[in-house]
């Protein structure tokens, strides 16, 4: 055992020496004034009791029992009696089982507190009627003596831990010190060279005397070789920067950004991270109506823009990179970065995507697709970049401007799912639509004091056994592959017989932006309505996302009046989130919109939210529409229930 170690066991010995007696003589010291404040209560209460019985008016043996059994009820005593002047026993009240209390046997030999006695004489004026008798109850005062001692026991305790903590981070320290002032110095220059080695400074001072000199040595030796190898590794650098880099923007590319990433999750003390992907959805037609000089200069200045913004993000702890990995895909790497960073980082990244769209030749202006997902030291790269990807079909499949967020603990709770590529997908999809592999998963809602249900499609993977994937699974990578069509087509079908099996219910189900683009889906949709009758489509409750009013509103509008002339109700979901919709809401056919409790109080705690609210509420009911709130409205303030009760047409 070294010398340190020796010294520190003996500094805690005497230490818990100390405070063992410090908890000795405390506890005691408390006993003793329990006993005293207990006997100073008990003869107290002795004496007002039978000065109370001593009245005049308290002379009747009924009037005096009551009085004496309100003193007992107090719970302080376990017995109260009252004798004759002779010594008979007139009143008698005892706690049948006093107990023990929470303070054990051993605890109450060791520090034993004593049962407090007192006794006093009544008098009817100058005579003597009789004389009380009070013991007082100590299983309040054991416990409260117990409680003490275990806080204080748990208090040393504590006091111990912490202090073995320090003994180990001193030792951890020394140590460490010794490591890196020596140890590493010296591996680092024989095993990688001067440069991958951290330098030391000749002028910083030794954290020993006695390593000045080594560490002086170490200097020397480093200057040495890294005046033989700064010419070699500025060669290497400018290969491997024209190597890893993008023509267009002069950011890096693919593979350097696949290169960091691996080098994070294989490194045993690697950075957790985040990957944030934009894809522009219509660069395509941007090259049709920009010339190609025009088009670089525009990739040019945003990725600038960009860099600028993570360059002011690099003041914070953490290491974000710029990637452009094809035309119309960029990535930021954030790695050691904390989420609530990377949250203000997407939303100026957001801001500036947003500034920088084009306006195409349909007037309207370029879409970006955006996905984040996390990633962590110990990953398998491909999991990461698949998680990524699966982000990325979700948001075009959901054809909003958010960001679609996956993170590898949702993944791993979705279970197993295809591992193979858009091939793979394709076959899973086409096999389920041909044999009958897709059915409806119903949950149940609350809604006017009656049970609505709500569907969503799923898909059976195999016919033996019990895998399921669920839309929000496999519709994004339908919609990539342009059969979201077939599958809401045949969720539509799946609804409207489950609808004729129900008499008496009503269906909700959701319809995908990407699925009312494709150029047959509203025809096609009109003979599975008019095949079913508008005795069963008529309760049937279609709804789409807000920003795809907002993104598509001709194509919107022409399914609306489909769904109307067939008396299929359409609905609208997060409406506060679009509300410059709310305009239009009688062109679109818009039956009811819907939002959530949640929804509410994000939009209500902001400045100005309560008048927005307001707002929303008036076009509705001008527009004849229903505003719906689904969640329990005891969340919501009571200025905005009250604004709510005041709009009729509305259902919680």
């Amino acid at each position: 055992m070294s010398l340190l170690k020796q010294l520190l066991i003996s500094v805690s010995l005497a230490i818990l020496l100390i405070l063992t007696g410090i908890v000795w003589l405390s506890m005691d010291s408390a006993r003793s004034y329990l006993n005293t404040q207990l006997q100073a209560q008990t003869d107290s209460a002795a004496t007002s009791l039978a000065l109370t019985l001593s009245q005049q008016a308290n002379q009747d043996p009924i009037t005096q029992e009551l009085i004496i059994m309100a003193q007992f009820d107090s719970g302080q005593f376990s017995q109260i009696q009252l004798n004759d002047a002779e010594g008979k026993e007139l009143f008698r009240r005892q706690t049948e089982a006093t107990g023990t209390g929470v303070a054990p046997a051993w605890f109450s030999g060791i520090f034993p507190v004593v049962v407090a006695e007192s006794g006093a004489q009544v008098s009817d004026g100058w005579r003597q009627v009789g004389e009380l008798y009070l013991q007082a109850d100590a299983t309040y005062a054991r416990d409260t003596l117990w409680q003490s001692f275990v806080g204080m026991v748990a208090w040393v305790i504590g006091a111990g831990a912490l202090w073995a903590l320090f003994v180990l981070f001193l030792m951890r320290w020394l140590r460490r010190v010794l490591h890196e002032e020596v140890a590493e110095q010296l591996r680092s220059l024989s095993q990688q060279g001067a440069e991958a080695a951290p330098r030391p400074s000749p002028q910083k001072k030794a954290t020993f005397d006695e390593l000045k000199e080594v560490r002086q040595a170490i200097v020397t030796a480093r200057e040495n070789i890294l005046a033989t190898t700064e010419e070699q590794n500025a060669k290497i650098e400018s290969l491997q920067v024209e190597l890893n880099q993008d023509e267009v923007t002069g950011l890096v590319n693919r593979k350097y950004l696949v290169n960091e990433l691996r080098r994070h999750l294989e490194a045993s003390q690697g950075l957790s991270g985040w990957l944030f992907l934009f894809r522009q959805r219509d660069l395509a037609e941007i090259n049709r109506v920009m010339a190609r000089n025009n088009v670089d200069e525009w990739l040019r200045s945003l990725s600038g823009q960009l860099q600028t913004l993570l360059n002011s993000f690099e003041t914070t702890r953490g290491q974000f990179t710029l990637a452009r990995l094809n035309g119309s895909d960029f990535v930021v790497m954030a790695a050691g970065v904390d989420a609530e960073t990377m949250q203000q980082l997407i939303k100026s990244a957001q801001l500036i995507l947003r500034d920088q769209r084009i306006q195409l030749s349909s007037s309207q202006f370029c879409r970006w697709a955006m996905a984040e997902t996390d990633f962590k030291p110990g990953q398998p790269l491909a999991h990461v970049l698949s998680r990524l990807d699966q982000a990325l079909m979700r948001a075009e499949s959901a054809g909003h401007n958010m960001v679609e967020y996956l993170s590898s603990d949702e993944v791993d709770a979705l279970g197993e799912q295809p591992k193979g590529g858009e091939s793979q997908w394709r076959t899973l999809i086409q096999d389920a639509l041909v044999n009958n592999g897709l059915s409806l998963h119903l949950t149940s809602v609350e809604f006017k004091s009656k049970q609505w249900h709500e569907a969503i499609l799923q898909l059976h993977p195999t016919r033996t056994q019990g895998d399921v994937l669920l839309g929000y699974q496999f519709m994004p990578v339908a919609t990539r592959l342009g059969l979201s069509g077939e599958c809401d087509l045949r969720a539509i079908e799946l609804a409207l017989h489950w609808l004729e099996k129900h008499t008496a219910e009503r269906l909700v189900m959701r319809v995908s932006l990407s699925s009312i683009a494709q150029d047959d889906f509203n025809s096609r949709a009109a003979k599975i309505l008019v095949f079913a009758g508008s005795a069963v489509s008529q309760r049937l409750y279609i709804e789409l996302d807000s920003y795809s009013l907002m993104s598509e509103p001709v194509l919107v509008t022409a399914f609306g009046e489909m769904l109307a002339e067939h008396k299929v109700k359409l609905g609208v979901r997060r409406i506060l989130h679009q509300p410059r919709i709310l305009l239009d809401l009688q062109s679109y056919h818009v039956s009811y919109v819907r939002t959530q409790v949640e929804e509410l109080l994000e939009i209500t705690q902001k400045t100005g939210g309560d008048t927005l609210l307001r707002s929303v509420l008036d076009i509705c009911i001008q527009a004849d529409v229903m505003f719906v709130v689904l969640g329990e409205d005891s969340k919501l303030s009571a200025a905005t229930r009250q604004m709510l009760q005041e709009y009729g047409k509305i259902g919680l």
